[in-house]
């Protein structure tokens, strides 16, 4: 009887599975938020060119960042890499500190989602009502009400929080994108002469249109739509490949998401401002007609910021779950890379008695179930409560993303880096992640000015008025 082949082992629990498709979507998915709605009516204060200028140059800024960022975790080594482990190489005595303002980032943006839906839905509502030719005194109350339809998301996405790894959220990532080319395709399709002429006349459309007294405003709109080193090593940790492939395709998923993100936001930004000019508002979705195709554009704005939630629970619990750890010693710390390398050659010279190869050194536990649950559920508990009882987190999440969004995506990779690589003379990056470092305590300083003067304009009408396009500011 002939031998059947093996079968193919199966994959250990725990080991990276993450492959260069749905890592690439998931940082994609983190990185196109609702911020895709503002980016038309950012450049209504810069003008085509510069607007598309500072899409690009804030991409490049944050894929720098991230490159920085798996460089030292190839650096440190392992598969267990993370703000607060990395700090513990560079700056034991901040890591605490940095777990912790990567936490309420994360934890403050989650909950400006929920309260992003809660204010979208009635809107979605009203607009298949007044479609289908109902008023709305004939609809019921409650499907008006956004606290019932934030319960109702926190019921759909109270199973996707519990997941162990991010990259078995990949089926709602692509959900999500699915989502952004639908956006795309109604901004593309009304800026086209046969469905242009249905929209309301636009406004001046500028070549160069710098607003200085704007332009503070509206610059952390750039910014933090490339917003995704939350989880950019949650991801380097679970992609499969073999050690000497795995810088190598982690920067490709960082490219590719890092792309894909540029080229929605520039034709989004670029084809909706050519549509409405200075008409253009701060939600570009709103300024078309109420037909079906946009109502369906509306709906998918709803599920791309829906299955944005679960993108932010899982590194604001990990970053909890490490604040309330204890701080390992130096020399608990396990070998870098290039000591595992050394030691690694150093037992090749000489096998076991009995002829083997020592044990490959296992992974660190992963965080015990029931501490999981725990801290998801208190997670899920509070953003959901908080969202229920306010309505307005613009400021707030203002200067949360200010402080949040620029120090991991900018000052930490750049500090991390030039620490762990100070000692290798000739190193040509050294320079360049200590001039990002500088880069990102400049652009801290610009987004915390522009929230202070949102902070004193806060009680004027205009700004009363539009609190969704405050959150999708500060929500990145």
């Amino acid at each position: 009887m002939p031998q059947l082949p093996p079968r193919p082992a199966a994959r250990k629990a725990g080991a990276p599975g993450g492959t260069l498709f749905s890592s690439t979507a998931n940082l994609a998915n983190t990185l196109i938020g609702s911020g895709a709605l503002a980016t038309p009516g950012a450049f209504r204060h810069t003008g085509l060119i510069p607007g598309a200028a500072l899409i690009c140059w804030c991409a490049a800024t944050s894929a720098a960042g991230l490159l920085l960022l798996v460089a030292c975790a190839r650096t440190v080594g392992g598969r267990q890499q993370s703000f607060g482990s990395l700090a513990q190489r560079a700056i034991p005595r901040a890591a605490r500190l940095f777990n912790l303002a990567i936490a309420l980032k994360c934890y403050g943006v989650s909950i400006s989602y929920l309260i992003i839906n809660g204010q979208l839905m009635p809107q979605v509502v009203l607009s298949f009502a007044k479609l289908a030719g109902t008023s709305a005194e004939e609809l019921p109350h409650w499907t008006l009400d956004r606290n019932v339809w934030i319960l109702v998301f926190m019921i759909l996405l109270v199973p996707f929080c519990f997941l162990r790894r991010l990259d078995s959220l990949r089926h709602t990532s692509y959900l999500s994108l699915i989502a952004v080319l639908y956006l795309v395709l109604i901004v593309v399709l009304y800026s086209l002469p046969s469905h242009k002429a249905t929209l309301p006349p636009p406004g001046d459309v500028y070549w160069f249109n710098i607003d200085g007294h704007h332009f503070v405003g509206i610059f952390p709109v750039f910014v933090f739509a490339f917003t995704c080193a939350q989880n950019c090593l949650p991801v380097y940790n679970e992609l499969a490949a073999r050690h000497d492939r795995h810088f190598e395709r982690m920067k490709t998923a960082i490219y590719g998401a890092i792309g894909a993100a540029a080229c929605v936001y520039l034709l989004v930004g670029v084809l909706g401002y050519a549509s409405f000019g200075s008409a253009v508002g701060s939600n570009i979705i709103a300024m078309y007609p109420n037909d079906g195709v946009v109502c369906f554009a509306r709906i998918a704005i709803v599920i791309l910021v829906a299955f944005s939630y679960p993108l932010q629970v899982h590194p604001c619990r990990a970053a909890i779950d490490k604040v309330f750890t204890r701080t390992p010693r130096p020399e608990e710390l396990p070998a870098t890379a290039a000591q595992q390398e050394e030691t690694q050659a150093e037992s090749h010279e000489r096998l076991l008695p009995d002829g083997d190869e020592p044990e490959a050194e296992d992974e660190p536990e992963e965080m015990a179930i029931g501490r999981w649950c725990l801290i998801t559920g208190v997670i899920l508990a509070s953003t959901f409560t908080i969202s229920l009882l306010i309505d307005d987190l613009g400021l707030v999440l203002g200067f949360v993303g200010s402080v949040g969004s620029t120090t991991i995506s900018f000052i930490l990779p750049g500090i991390l880096y030039s620490v762990l690589h100070r000692d290798e003379r000739g190193n040509r990056f050294l320079r360049p992640a200590q001039l990002l470092a500088l880069y990102g305590i400049i652009v801290l300083a610009l987004c915390l000015s522009a929230n202070i003067v949102k902070l004193v304009q806060a009680g004027t009408p205009d700004a009363r008025a539009d609190r969704i396009a405050a959150l999708v500011e500060g929500g990145r």
